[in-house]
């Protein structure tokens, strides 16, 4: 009985040693995973930070090349350097005439963008109390003004209370 015992006792020793192994090399691997990833980032990092500091000379570059040539500019036009004018708006579109047709269609775009959000905000000007009245008058019960308003039913009957709409059905 005893050799049976022991010999279970060595098969699940085998078992968890060769277990063991198995979790020491995935462990060693996601070590070695580990340090390629901070590798990698080290490597990214200074990339982006040597492409920043390219764009930040070049764009000092061109700043100092704009300044000499608006000095150069207001050396050859003594006392008549002066600002554009504004321009109005049947003006501005004169002078957009010349622009690719996709920005002016994006121009188009976005103005109409723009009459929708402002048609939006005119039907949301309409007040909360103002829908509960209105609402209300129109024949709803409480709990039906409170649903389409997304609101509580105490506060809309409070709101009606305030304004004197409520009726008193007791």
């Amino acid at each position: 009985m005893s050799t049976i015992l022991w010999l279970i006792s060595f098969m699940l020793h085998g078992t968890l040693i060769y277990f063991v192994i198995i979790l020491y090399a995935r462990l060693g691997a996601f070590k070695e995973a580990e340090k390629n990833q901070k590798q990698m980032l080290e490597e990214t990092e200074n990339t982006l930070t040597a492409f920043l500091m390219e764009l930040k000379d070049e764009n000092d570059k061109l700043v100092q090349e704009l300044q000499k040539d608006r000095a150069a500019e207001v050396k050859q036009k003594p006392g008549k350097f002066e600002e554009e004018p504004a321009l109005s708006l049947p003006e501005l579109k004169e002078k957009d005439a010349d622009l690719p047709l996709y920005i002016e269609s994006m121009i188009h775009e976005v103005e109409r963008e723009e009459d929708e959000l402002n048609q939006e905000e005119d039907e949301e000007a309409v007040s909360f109390e103002e829908k509960a009245v209105l609402l209300y008058e129109q024949g709803l019960s409480i709990e039906e003004v409170a649903k389409q308003l997304k609101s509580g039913k105490t506060e809309v009957e409070l709101l009606l209370k305030f304004r004197g709409k409520l009726k008193n059905d007791s």
